[in-house]
This record gives structure tokens, sequence and C-alpha cells, in this order.
């Protein structure tokens, strides 16, 4: 084996990657030594104020954003350890600045995170659509367009309107708008229905894992470079920094029309779409159509790797569908929150009507074809080889699986209709990973046996096989560096011939864990806005999430109820709390039943202790430090909150666990 210089050295292309990824060049008309396309144009088209290269700090220097490292995208040939066609997407995200979507109406910063900051004029201002992942990417961006407008925007911005419930759209609200703003009613947020709880989810009850994950689907643990990073398909990258969270004042409820500070401005919802919570805008007078999400300039994901809920592709396409058929005659130009424009030209006068089409197409081909094949009994992993997308779908460059794949989407049709179980008895109460990884390494006689057939298929380029039969021996024995090593080079390869952003950091993350370990594994700087949206949750989430963060089985001998009154105590109200008048905001019966904490919500006619504490207080214990805010809670029974608090499992200490071997 030691002709494949097993260590923990970064690889270059073998010749196998750099023959598939010539390969798709040569079908797709993509020149190595010189590459661009017709995307590339679109992305340079409508700059007014050039950031090239730019790097953000945040108030104590430290930098939260750099597009220096990416400057390699720059070069005409492609590198061999890079999908020729995942360099093209890269090669137009580089293009950082300020651009002009529709003159003197609608302008974008690209180039500054993996999402955009959208401005558009309104009769006296502006209004902001989502506004980046951080404070520091959405205040750069501002004050960018600021300057290359010559005007002052932040004062005068009357409106914020986020698509949807991920923090690439909402996290850089601080750096646009302050929270007084909003309060005192100068600003207005407005969001779909059921925003709110589905911001929590995903970034509280889930955050800890999620966010973990997503280091994968971003590459965290990579550098950008040709052996590294290039693109995520809808960005380059997330930005470090602050993530921030204001309350939204209006949630739209229905496809609805409103006036914004004189403009129009018709809001369509997509709710199961790219987010469980999304919409649409059109503006009429400006004949624009922002597609959110839904239509990016790329495959999109219908099941995302970091973790986050499937995505409905029924409602996917036909949400895009009548968006086609509602706004497509009637706009010039179609903009989102990720990558660039398309507009009607002469010489593509019906351009937005066909990237609506196309992206409506593309989701509905999957959906039905996986469908069909799962009517045939063909299962999930099959099915996802057997899809092949038509030559006049595939070749269209913005459906092409930048960010999301087809293997993946396919699979995720066939598990919202059907879910994970395949059908087969074996998948009642299948083996654990280990459990499987320990009978694969039996039957074939050892792990020196394992890695030698593993490494014969490395050698001949199999590196899906190399890379599964290697990690096999990784969960049987995580010491085994030949093993890890063996894997990493697999994984390597694999990402290198990848044309998904995503894919391409997901084997490289899981190779630099390999290499490294999960104690190595680069920290990225930010704040990940969880106060903010905590300080925000209703009290019926707060105990939710109470719920998620406790050990059921520390509790599954004890049966208590009592009664939990939420007060707000700068407020005059009807309860006596800690000696002073205060207000009680939400009141729940409390009944720790078998290990579950159940909630009913309203008052009980039962005779039942009364705890009675601030919101602040209840998180307080979830965030571990009972002893600190026992203070700000009243009860006589003072031992219900201690074996509460006991139980209480502090998720910081689990974030860096391991992906790609045995935790624990």
């Amino acid at each position: 084996m030691c002709q494949l210089c097993l260590n923990s050295e970064r690889k270059e292309a073998s010749a196998f990657t750099k023959k598939s990824n010539r390969a798709f060049a040569e079908k797709f008309g993509i020149d190595l030594a010189d590459a661009y396309n017709s995307e590339w144009e679109l992305a340079r088209s409508g700059l007014i104020k050039s950031c090239e290269n730019i790097q953000i700090t945040d108030e104590n220097g430290n930098v939260t954003w750099d597009l220096r490292p990416y400057e390699f995208l720059k070069a005409k040939a492609v590198a061999d350890s890079v999908h020729p066609s995942l360099w093209l997407n890269g090669k137009c995200n580089i293009e950082a600045g300020v651009f002009e979507v529709l003159p003197g109406k609608i302008y974008q910063v690209r180039g500054f995170d993996v999402a955009n900051l959208t401005l558009v004029r309104s009769k006296t201002g502006w209004i902001a659509i989502d506004v980046t992942t951080t404070v520091e990417a959405a205040r750069a961006g501002l004050k960018a367009t600021e300057e290359a407008l010559g005007e002052n925007i932040r004062d005068h911005i009357r409106a914020v309107i986020i698509s949807h419930s991920h923090a690439d759209h909402y996290g850089g609200l601080k750096g646009v708008i302050d929270e007084e703003s909003v309060q005192n009613g100068q600003v207005r947020i407005y969001v779909p229905a059921g925003f709110d709880e589905e911001t929590v989810k995903e970034n509280v009850f889930a955050g800890t894992a999620m966010m973990h994950r997503g280091k994968y689907q971003f590459g965290a643990d990579v550098a950008p470079g040709i052996l590294g990073k290039v693109s995520t398909g809808i960005g380059l990258s997330t930005a470090n920094g602050t993530i921030s969270y204001i309350q939204p004042t209006d949630f739209i409820k229905e496809d609805t029309v409103l006036t914004i500070d004189g403009l129009t401005v018709e809001f369509q919802l997509t709710p199961g779409t790219e987010a469980p919570a999304e919409m649409n805008n059109y503006f009429p007078e400006y004949r624009a159509f922002w597609a959110a999400e839904n239509c990016t300039g790329t495959l999109h994901n219908l099941y995302p790797i970091r973790g986050a809920q499937l995505r409905d592709a029924a409602n996917w396409w036909r949400f895009t569908e009548i968006a086609f058929e509602r706004y497509g005659k009637k706009s010039d130009v179609v903009f989102q929150s990720h990558n660039w424009p398309h507009r009607n030209t002469d010489e593509h006068p019906h351009a937005v009507e066909e990237y609506l089409k196309n992206n409506a197409a593309i989701y509905k081909f999957i959906h039905d074809q996986t469908l069909l094949y799962a009517n045939m009994g063909k299962l999930p992993k099959e099915i996802a080889k057997l899809i092949q997308i038509p030559d006049e779908l595939a070749k269209v460059w913005y459906t092409r699986p930048y960010y999301g794949s087809v293997e993946l989407n396919s699979r995720a049709v066939y598990c919202k209709y059907l879910g994970f179980y395949n059908g087969n008895p074996n998948e009642l109460d299948p083996l654990t990973e280990v459990e499987e990884a320990k009978l694969f390494v039996s039957y074939v006689g050892s792990e020196e046996r394992v890695l030698e057939l593993a490494a014969e298929d490395f050698a001949k380029g199999e590196y899906r096989r190399s890379a599964k039969a290697a990690t096999y021996v990784v969960y049987v024995n995580p010491r085994n560096q030949a093993a890890r090593y063996l894997a990493a080079d697999s994984f390597e390869q694999l990402g290198y011939s990848s044309e998904s952003g995503i894919w391409r950091n997901a084997y490289l993350c899981g190779a630099f864990e390999l290499r490294n370990g999960t104690q190595n594994r680069a920290r990225r700087f930010e704040k990940d806005g969880k106060n903010d949206i905590i300080r925000n949750m209703t009290p019926r989430m707060v105990l939710d999430y109470l719920g998620i963060v406790t050990d059921g089985n520390q509790l599954a001998h004890r049966e208590e109820k009592f009664s939990l009154q939420f007060v707000e105590s700068e407020a005059q109200g009807s309860v006596t709390y800690l000696g002073k008048p205060a207000k009680v905001i939400a009141e729940f019966r409390i009944h720790i039943y078998r290990g579950a904490v159940l909630y009913y919500e309203g008052k009980t006619d039962e005779k039942l202790p009364v705890v009675k504490a601030t919101k602040s207080a209840i998180l307080g214990i979830i965030g571990g430090q009972l002893e600190q805010v026992k203070p700000l809670i009243e009860t006589e029974r003072e031992d219900i909150l201690d074996y509460i608090g006991q139980a209480v499992v502090n998720l910081s200490e689990h974030s860096q666990f391991a992906l790609i071997e045995p935790n624990g």
C-alpha cells in the first residue's frame, strides 16, 4: 500500500479525476484553457461599484469576510482538481460589488456573503429584501451602495422583506436597521406566515446539530483554493461574524398586494418550497419579479445535507409554474437572494419566462421520475442513479447541480412520499453504522484485507468503493491511520470531480477530519444569533426547547405537576412576584411524566405548586445556569427546579461531534 503514499498531506488530482473532468468539459463545450459561459456575462453585468478583493472586519478587527483567498478563480485555465462546471460557478461568484438590477430602482450587493443584499427604491426611501448572514456583511454592503449612489440609504429604509426563515436572509438585520426603529413603527419587517416558528425550529431546536453539519455543507474546515473550497453553488461561502434577529412586525398569511411607502408590492406565498415558510414578490411598477430562493441560478436542494426539513418538489414546481403564469409575461427581470439576475434582452426577449419555466420543469421532472421508478419497485439509491435529466434541460447552465443534486433530490422525493424505510425488513431494526462496519470487516477477514481490497479499488479510480470500504475500517478501529488516510484520499478525489459545491465541501471536510481529527477543526469567528432568536421566543417555544435539552431518562421515574407562570416583572399586573406587582404573560400546567416534559396552556383548577419566573430565568435553566437564575424564580418547591436543572444537557459540550467516525 506504500505506493499510495498514505499520509496526512493533501494530494493532487489523479489521472482518473482529470479524465473525468475533461470528459465533462468536452461534452459541455468548456474550453479548459479559457473557461467562460453565458452565466459569467450575466454575473458581471450591471456593475456600478467594484469591490474586488474586499475584506470585511468587525468592530474588534476580526476578519469576517475575505475575498482575496479566492483570487485563484481569476485564472483563465481550469485547475485539474476542480470540476470545470463548478469552476465557472465560482468564477461568476467572485464578481463582487454593487450591481444595478434596474437603473435607478433596484440594486444588489453581491460577493460580500453567500447571499445578496437587495435594495428597492420606494417613493420616499428604500425597501431592503433579505439582508445577508451577518451584521458585518450587511453593514458593509449598505455602505458600499451608499458610496455607489452618493446618498444616505440607512436612514431612509422604510421596510424590510425577509423571504424565508434561513439565517443567511435575516442574520444581517441589525446591519441595515436597528431594533428601536422597528419597535417605534418607523420600519416594518414583512415575513411569510410561520417564519418565527420555523426560525426557532432550525436555529434553536435543531441548531447545535444543524450548525455543525452545516460546516461540511459550506466547507468550514477547508481553505479556498484549487485543492480546497471553490464555491457553494449559491455563493462562495458564508460570512463569519454576528448573526442578528429582530422580531418581525407583519406576517403574510395569504397572497396579497400591499402598498409599502407608495410602492405596490405583490406577495406570493410558496410554503414547503426552499423553506417551510417562504414567499416571492412582484413589483408591477418596475416589471420585476423577486424569486426569493426558489430560483437561484442552480439546481437547489430538496434535502440540504446540513439536515434541514425535506422540501416538497410538488410545491416547488407548482409555485414556480404559478409565478410563470402570473408574472412571466409582466416581468423584464427576475432577481433573487443568491447569484445574479436574468433579464429579457433583444437577443433573448423571453429570458424571464424561460428561466421560470426551466426551473419549474427540472423539479417536476425529478419529482415525477422518482415516483415512476418507485412505483416500479426501484429503491431510493437505485432511483438516484437511474434519473437522467434530458439534455435540453441539463445543458441549461442555471439548472446545473452546483448546490443541489439530482441524486439527493430524488432520494428526498422518495422520502417525502414513502419515508426513509425502503421496504426491506433488514431496515426495520437495522445494524448501526459501527455494527455494520464490524460485520463487513469480519466477513472479509481482517482490517488489513479490507484495506488491501480498498487500495486496489483506489488504484483503479473506484473512489466510491475505496472510500466506503476504508471508512468501514475507521468505524471498527478509528485509530487505524492507514484506513483514515486511504478514506481521506478517496474522499479528496471524489471532491475534485464533484460539480456540486457542497458535495466537494463535504468530501474535503471529511478528508480533513480523517487526517486531523475533530479536535483540530478550525473554529469560525461567529456569533450564531441564537441569543437574539431565543430572546424573542414565545413561552410555548421556550417550553418546547426545555423538553429538547432535558435528558428524559433522568426524569423517567419522577412524576410532578406544577403551575408555571411566566411573569413580566417590569409591568403592573395582578400577581405578586418577588414582593412586587407583576404581569402574567402566559400560564402553563407542567406535567413531568415518564421522562417527558408535557405542558398545557392556560389556568387550571387543580391545586398545584406554583412557580413564578421570567422568561429569561427559564432560559437560564435551559442554559445550565440554574443557580445563577434562582433569585429570579419564586416557588415553595425549589426541589422541582433542582431535578429539572440536573437533567438539562449542555449541548455546547457536544457541538464538535465527529461526522465520519464513531462518537463517544
